[in-house]
Formats: structure tokens, C-alpha cells, sequence
């Protein structure tokens, strides 16, 4: 049995933590708090529609939250707290989302793109285990024929 040198599990461990800051660094590229006067509500219309395809902003939050739920983070206050930081919102920036209100009345604030970011996450989850129930269910071998007395 061979033992792997303490050191070459720190330089794999720095490789990915040297990934991950990339790729946070990539999300928070495309990532941006809602312009004033935008929602949302607006902007994550149709969000619940089969085939919906989220914008690379919407995509870079909702690729974060995923990984922090993946990481055992549940909490909303939590997610959006993380959330924020991965992303490298500025103070300003969130503290301006605060204020972000459309003439409707419907909130752009940073918290509420989380929260919608988790409802679009928990549509995608509802809506992968119906398909592949459905595709379960479907297969040949699931369908069960009766040539007999029906089973009682």
C-alpha cells in the first residue's frame, strides 16, 4: 500500500480552491444587482415555464446558490449572505437593491433575487424527479400487461 505525500494533498487542495475562486470570479463577472426601476418579478418572468432559459446574471446566482445548497447551506438569510459575498456585491450595491422598487410596487432587492433563484432551483428539482418518474414509468418493463384473471 502506497501513502501519498502530505504535500502533494495540499497542491491538489490549492488547485481547487484555485478553481473555485476562478470560477466565482467568472459568476461575478456576469453577475449584477437589478438596475432601479427593474423587478424581480419582471425580471425573472416566466420562471416557472417548462424550457425556461435563465440569462447568464440569473444564471451566475442561481449556479452560486446551487453549490451553497450543495454545500449544506438552507437557509434563506444564510444563502443570501454567501451568496452575496461569492458574487462580490458591494455594500453599495446592496444597500441601493434595498431601494430598488418598479412602478408597480415589486421589490429588485438582492434578497428577493436569491429567493427567486431558490424557487427557479426547487421548479428545475420538482420538475427533473416528474420526468424521470414518468420515463420510470414508461419503460417496458413497467408496464405490466394482463392476460389472466385480473390480480386482486
Amino acid at each position: 500500500m502506497s501513502h501519498a505525500h502530505p504535500r502533494s494533498h495540499l497542491d491538489v487542495l490549492r488547485a481547487a480552491e484555485a478553481a473555485a475562486r476562478q470560477l466565482d470570479a467568472a459568476r461575478a463577472a456576469a453577475y449584477h444587482v437589478l438596475p432601479q426601476g427593474t423587478s424581480c418579478k419582471a425580471d425573472w418572468q416566466g420562471w416557472g415555464d417548462p424550457g425556461y432559459h435563465a440569462t447568464a446574471r440569473q444564471q451566475a446566482l442561481l449556479d452560486v446558490v446551487q453549490d451553497l445548497l450543495d454545500g449544506g447551506v438552507s437557509e434563506a438569510s444564510d444563502i443570501a449572505l454567501q451568496a452575496a459575498l461569492r458574487l462580490r456585491c458591494t455594500a453599495e450595491d446592496l444597500r441601493r437593491s434595498r431601494d430598488n422598487v418598479d412602478a408597480g410596487g415589486e421589490s429588485g432587492h438582492f434578497v428577493d433575487d436569491v429567493l427567486h433563484a431558490l424557487f427557479v432551483l426547487d421548479a428545475q428539482e420538482t420538475e427533473e424527479i416528474f420526468y424521470g418518474l414518468m420515463d420510470r414509468l414508461l419503460q417496458p418493463t413497467a408496464v405490466h400487461t394482463c392476460t389472466g384473471p385480473r390480480p386482486r
